[in-house]
């Protein structure tokens, strides 16, 4: 599946999190991966959606600014050890240079790359291994 991440810089404050949220919800935007961490003072959220322009408008209507918007591909993957190093070897083997990387809801991996069409193509090649 392709989605959109969103690297979103907003306050560091109670309730950050909470107002995208509750924006995202009245918007009927999913939540398909978040990841939050606080960097120099601020937070910085990486958003995952299917839907582009809905969560622009709805980041926007809270006053955060999107800092880099990129196309992924998002895909599920066994849950065991060592699974996550075949996966990133056999992409890297095939001349894929990540930019984006992190888990999703239900074991789902997001991957991004300079390249969206490149990493379809190395993904469907290891699709059979990230799988067994």
């Amino acid at each position: 599946m392709h989605a959109y991440d969103f690297s979103i810089v907003a306050p560091n404050s109670k309730g950050s999190l909470a107002t995208l949220a509750e924006e995202l919800g009245r918007e009927k935007i999913n939540i398909e991966g978040l990841c939050a961490v606080e960097q120099n003072g601020g937070a910085i959220f990486h958003l995952l959606t299917t839907d582009k322009a809905a969560t622009t408008r709805a980041i926007t209507k809270v006053g955060y600014k999107v800092t880099r918007e990129t196309e992924v591909i998002v895909e599920h993957i066994e849950d065991r050890p060592g699974m996550l190093g075949k996966v990133t070897r056999r992409l890297a083997d095939a001349g894929i240079n990540l930019t984006t990387m992190y888990l999703a809801t239900d074991t789902r991996l997001v991957l991004g790359c300079e390249s969206i069409s490149a990493l379809d193509t190395a993904w469907k090649d290891l699709a059979a291994v990230a799988s067994r």
